[in-house]
């Protein structure tokens, strides 16, 4: 819970209350695909993606899922050095995709390793979650500490959905969260501030989907730029306005202001790899505008859930 001198029940310090220490993700790629970058929901998949499926790309480069895993684990072990010290995140595309066998060999590698990552995490599309693929994972509970599903919210508004071509729903997201949380699962939510066709409380529209789902977890992105995306296209055609970084820490505050005291906060702010990034520019690192965010609500007197129901 919430520690009343902090305005933010971050991720970090969630660990720290259950653990005792931080852990480090650890990200996995199995070199999978999405139902809008095959062909089967459109071709190249969502316009802010790029040719990584937003992870690491390790697999493309053919490098053994075991061999990233090792890499991972030496730099969690620079925080860690002995004991618990990472999360297991297959990260790279929607890995309950196409189909589950990929995955199910992926996590008996890693599942060898459950000693130093007490916690795995499954990044998917909401329309690529089924029974079956919660069921999988609900075999490796005994095995892990936690077990989390990572869904892409990234917007609450369907039209949306269709002008960034994720082609994805809001109601596929309540149906993924509820099939996880039925196995037992724990719910990570991502939103995005600033997609283009977003209407002005679009971040708050993602909190209360969050909510109403009852998600445990969430993360905050701000729309970026990335080369070798179709949205890069757009933006150097002029087409696309980029969130501000005063625009963005107000919205990332009013919604914390709503969320559960309880809801964990992995992530307030996004970052990427200097060698991929585009715009928006001038924006400050990611430390800065997480303490800029968590400093705005300490001198506003505010805190996460001051205005959530029952508070």
């Amino acid at each position: 819970m919430l520690a009343s001198k902090e305005p933010v029940y971050t991720l970090g310090r969630h660990l720290k209350a259950k653990y005792g220490r931080p852990l480090r993700r650890v990200m996995l790629d199995l070199g999978l695909t999405c139902p809008n970058r095959d062909g089967v929901l459109g071709r190249g998949g969502c316009i802010y993606c790029d040719v990584s499926g937003s992870g690491t790309g390790a697999m493309k480069k053919r490098q053994p899922l075991e061999e990233q895993w090792q890499e991972g684990l030496k730099r969690a072990r620079k925080i860690n050095p002995e004991g618990p010290a990472a999360i297991a995140y297959f990260q790279s595309y929607s890995s309950t995709y196409p189909d589950l066998a990929p995955l199910a060999d992926g996590i008996k590698k890693i599942s060898q390793w459950a000693s130093e990552a007490p916690i795995l995490a499954i990044g998917t599309r909401p329309d690529c979650f089924s029974p079956e693929a919660a069921a999988l994972l609900a075999k490796y509970q005994g095995t892990f500490a936690e077990v989390w599903v990572e869904f892409g919210l990234e917007t609450a508004d369907d039209e949306v959905q269709k002008r960034i071509e994720r082609f994805d729903t809001l109601e596929n997201f309540f149906t993924a969260a509820d099939i996880a949380h039925s196995y037992g699962l724990g719910v990570i939510c991502h939103c995005i501030e600033g997609l283009p066709g977003e209407k002005e409380d679009g971040l708050q529209k993602q909190v209360a989907a969050a909510i109403q789902a009852k998600v445990e977890g969430i993360k905050f992105h701000q729309l970026m730029v990335l080369k070798k995306t179709k949205l890069a296209k757009q933006w150097m055609a002029g087409e696309i306005q980029l969130p501000t970084p005063d625009s963005y820490r107000a919205k990332v505050v009013a919604a914390i202001e709503h969320l559960p005291p309880n809801m964990v906060v992995h992530r307030l702010v996004a970052e990427a790899p200097k060698e991929e990034y585009l715009a928006p520019l001038g924006w400050p690192s990611r430390l800065q505008m997480h303490a800029s965010i968590e400093n705005t609500l300490k001198k506003k007197g505010s805190y996460q859930g001051i205005f959530f129901p029952g508070e």
